[in-house]
């Protein structure tokens, strides 16, 4: 039986997998039996992709108070046969410590890997007061200070501070982003979740040391506010309906988009999102889609009074 996962931005399904204790009749979670290794990451996998893109979808945007800024930081390629990924983690620490004693609030960063194999970090940040162009530059002049120390000569006019002004656009990787903490967010997990295969994901394009520990490749403050995601377990016939009424949501959501370009790509993608040549996924397809809460639980709701109507389009 498929059960169907409504997060506050977003929706996916799986196979129900519910184990019983025959002993106490305790419901068992499968993580109980085998829990995840989370010391030897690897990079970018199909996994670490969806967990990232589901724990972002879990975000409480409303609960969170502060000014938001959108952080690129990086480091010279040249030097990165040096460089381990113990090292760049700990200077990810050390740059946050820093941030914290001047009015860091929460955080949520994105490591990704450029075509050279030079990794830069994506860091949403959310700041106590807004900040002005002098403690901007302290702070990315703070992240060129460490690495500096560590006899790598990383350069001011290479990290980058944009200030998110809800309402207009920010560069995110090239690419304009309406400006919206969400919106930022969402780019970047669709951006991680393109897959294995893109250049930024590829082990092969990692420093070998890289290869075999990585360590994470994204992380929060512990106190960023999530909402608890709801699970509801359906039959197929519901579930069929229910994914088909996700596709039209995002046609419609995708013919609304102003650039001709990106609208085009949308809707191509929105068209096709039920199709699959994977069996073993193939009845989950098409469900995975950035989408608020309550959107999700009307279209759950129409779904499950629709009974045995058929919706095909």
């Amino acid at each position: 039986m498929p059960t169907i996962a409504i997060r506050a931005h977003g929706v996916s399904a799986s196979k129900f997998q519910q184990l019983v204790n025959p002993e106490t009749g305790e419901i068992v979670k499968l993580a109980d039996l085998q829990p995840p290794e989370r010391t030897a990451t690897r990079g970018w996998t199909v996994n670490v992709a969806r967990r990232n893109e589901q724990r972002l979808q879990q975000i409480d945007f409303d609960a969170i108070e502060g000014f938001p800024a959108f952080v690129t930081l990086t480091m010279p390629s040249q030097q990165m046969g040096d460089v381990s990924a113990a090292m760049f983690h700990a200077w990810l620490k050390s740059w946050l410590r820093f941030m914290k004693r001047h009015g860091l609030v929460h955080y949520y960063w994105i490591l990704e890997f450029q075509a050279s194999g030079n990794p830069h970090i994506h860091v949403l940040v959310w700041l106590d007061h807004d900040w002005d162009a002098l403690e901007t530059f302290k702070a990315l002049r703070s992240w060129v200070g460490i690495l500096n120390k560590s006899d790598v000569g990383a350069r001011l006019q290479g990290q980058i501070w944009e200030s998110i002004d809800v309402g207009g656009e920010i560069n995110v990787d090239g690419e304009r982003v309406p400006a919206h903490p969400e919106r930022v967010l969402m780019y970047l997990a669709k951006h991680a979740a393109r897959g294995v295969a893109h250049y930024q994901r590829q082990i092969a394009n990692m420093p070998d040391d890289w290869q075999f520990r990585s360590g994470r490749v994204w992380g929060h403050d512990r106190g960023l506010p999530l909402r608890e995601q709801q699970d509801f377990e359906t039959d197929y016939p519901t579930f069929h309906r229910f994914r088909r009424l996700v596709r039209r949501w995002r046609l419609a959501e995708a013919r609304q988009i102003k650039d001709a370009e990106r609208r085009r790509a949308a809707i191509v993608q929105a068209r096709g999102s039920l199709k699959c040549g994977r069996p073993d996924i193939s009845p989950y397809r098409g469900v995975s889609a950035w989408l608020p809460a309550s959107v999700a639980s009307q279209l759950l709701d129409a779904a499950v009074s629709m009974g045995g109507e058929n919706e095909e389009d």
